[in-house]
């Protein structure tokens, strides 16, 4: 399992291109938590959790993530084998 973290500009409406955007590439995702980032910027948290363990597929999600306009930051947090 794999797990990427994102940050998202627009909270639900960003939540849902990034979902519909990894459902549409047929990435098998196993979990998604959405949290409010405290410091008031209205931005939002995102933890991803991918089902396999090859380094490409995280690498994939994380170059279509990158496409969105909403997302303002993501990063591969940890692989587990």
């Amino acid at each position: 399992m794999q797990t990427i973290y994102a940050r998202l500009e627009k909270g639900m409406d960003s939540f849902i291109r990034v979902t519909s955007t990894l459902r549409r590439r047929e990435f098998e995702i196993t979990g998604m938590n959405l949290q409010a980032v405290t410091s008031g910027t209205g931005s939002h948290e995102m933890h991803i959790q991918l089902e396999g363990s090859n380094p490409d597929t995280a690498t994939r999600a994380m170059q279509q993530l990158e496409k969105l306009v909403d997302v303002t930051f993501i990063e591969l947090l940890k692989e587990e084998v």
